[in-house]
């Protein structure tokens, strides 16, 4: 009874052994089965092997050691990166090729504004007065270099007509004329007779004839001085 209990024990141990070396040889031929090629990188055009090794960026394949940026070489696989003029760059390196706004120091990610030589955030353009922007506004510079609204800059630098008390600007950027008469400033416009409205002219009797701080046409300068 002995010796049948050890038979069946001797037989029980080479079957555990032969399920274990097929197991073994299941687990061989898992380990040894190739992985599936994901495609070609766009960069070095060999294959990618294993989803580990390979990502998908800008519409392209890519191994994950050859999407790196084009300055720092570090990897940019769940990173912020940029793509410009065919070039990919980390977040830092993309930052470092732009311009920086001349009045708030900031790198200008998207439209830039130029003007007077400098380089601004189309919001960072305004008039030194006011403060309003001057993103497709006219504006103009006074002596000192600030930048000025065309409205601000009248307010500053424009003569005051002595007639009509209002600036002469000019109209739809139109160049300005003024007349000087009397050590006065006067529109083009408002230079007439002060009592018939009749306007000067260059013509022999057409002209202005001052009278006690008035501007008078040559009928009436003579009834004033009568």
């Amino acid at each position: 009874y002995q010796r049948r209990v050890r038979a069946v024990g001797g037989s029980l141990d080479k079957l555990i052994m032969r399920m274990r070396r097929s197991s073994q040889d299941v687990e061989d031929q898992i380990v040894q089965k190739p992985k599936k090629s994901l495609g070609l990188c766009a960069k070095c055009k060999e294959n990618i092997i294993g989803h580990e090794n390979g990502c998908k960026a800008l519409g392209a394949l890519y191994h994950v050691h050859c999407f790196v940026c084009q300055k720092c070489r570090d990897p940019l696989v769940k990173k912020p990166f940029y793509h410009t003029d065919g070039l990919t760059y980390c977040e830092k390196d993309y930052l470092d090729t732009l311009e920086k706004c001349d009045v708030c120091d900031e790198h200008i990610k998207e439209r830039i504004l130029r003007a007077v030589d400098k380089q601004y955030h189309p919001e960072c353009f305004k008039c030194t007065d006011c403060g309003n922007c001057l993103d497709g506004v006219p504006f103009t510079l006074d002596s000192e270099n600030n930048v000025l609204c065309v409205q601000c800059y009248n307010k500053k630098f424009a003569y005051t007509c002595k007639a009509c008390n209002e600036l002469i600007v000019s109209e739809d950027g139109a160049e300005t004329y003024r007349i000087i008469a009397m050590d006065k400033d006067f529109h083009v416009a408002c230079y007439k007779c002060e009592v018939c409205d009749v306007k000067f002219t260059n013509d022999e009797g057409k002209g202005c004839y001052p009278h006690e701080d008035r501007l008078l046409c040559h009928t009436h300068y003579k009834e004033a001085v009568a």
